[in-house]
């Protein structure tokens, strides 16, 4: 099984607000036995400039994104998943079908709302809590490949019962498709 682990950074969150970076992290799963194969991230020149909240959270400058495009390799690869997974996926994927239209179909997993966090005593499910909590190190949070990793590194991390959490993402449905 290909696990695409995603995340994007934004210019923004509303309607007419785009990628500016993309990430993405390749797992594969043969058995019970799961592992993180590589990861890469593109900036995107797309859409409008950030706005001064999105710019403050990822530091992504229109300079450092001008005239850079997501390279189709690293779609061709989401489009192969066999399961998506992203820490608020159906932001993720709104943001990638803007992008992409066909992300949108794909067999997306959300780690926020699919992953049984209460039963693990957690409370606070923002990705920097929970990398906090479970002691994954990244570099630098708010750029799509750290967050990225990180997020993918927690889902070879052991619930209570000894499973990863990525067992309970591939036991559940896939995520509700947005309209």
């Amino acid at each position: 099984m290909r696990i695409a682990v995603v995340d994007t950074e934004t210019s923004g969150t509303g309607p007419d607000d785009r990628i500016l970076e993309f990430a993405l992290v390749m797992m594969e799963r043969h058995a019970h036995q799961t592992r993180i194969a590589w990861g890469h991230s593109a900036l995107h020149d797309e859409g409008p400039p950030s706005t001064p909240e999105a710019f403050a959270i990822h530091g992504i400058s229109e300079v450092q994104r001008r005239g850079m495009v997501v390279p189709q390799e690293m779609m061709d690869h989401l489009k192969g998943a066999d399961l998506v997974v992203a820490h608020n996926a159906s932001f993720d994927r709104a943001m990638l079908r803007r992008t992409a239209a066909w992300a949108n179909d794909l067999p997306w997993r959300c780690s926020v709302r699919q992953i049984k966090w209460r039963r693990e005593q957690v409370s606070f499910v923002g990705l920097s809590s929970l990398l906090n909590r479970y002691k994954i190190h990244r570099n630098i949070g708010h750029r799509a490949l750290d967050d990225a990793l990180g997020l993918a590194k927690l889902m070879l991390h052991r619930d209570h019962t000894g499973n990863m959490f990525l067992d309970q993402l591939v036991a559940t449905g896939d995520l509700k498709q947005d309209a």
